[in-house]
């Protein structure tokens, strides 16, 4: 249902802060590639690689306790 999805997107957002939130939006919703977003951020490009692992691993983990119940 969308109220699922809704609560689901919700529950990826506030489990994203600060740079993980800023280097999957700019990536996955910007479009902008590892250097623009290095660029961007004024972060080098290592780091933004390493954050989006980083940021994504999150999302994975927050989807799994989602489908689990918990």
């Amino acid at each position: 249902s969308l109220a699922m999805l809704s609560a689901e997107h919700q529950a990826v957002v506030d489990a994203l802060a600060g740079r993980k939130r800023e280097v999957l939006v700019l990536r996955y919703y910007g479009g902008l590639s590892e250097a623009e977003i290095a660029e961007a951020a004024g972060i080098t490009r290592g780091t933004v690689k390493s954050t989006a692992s980083r940021a994504l691993d999150t999302v994975a983990r927050v989807m799994a306790e989602r489908s689990s119940g918990r």
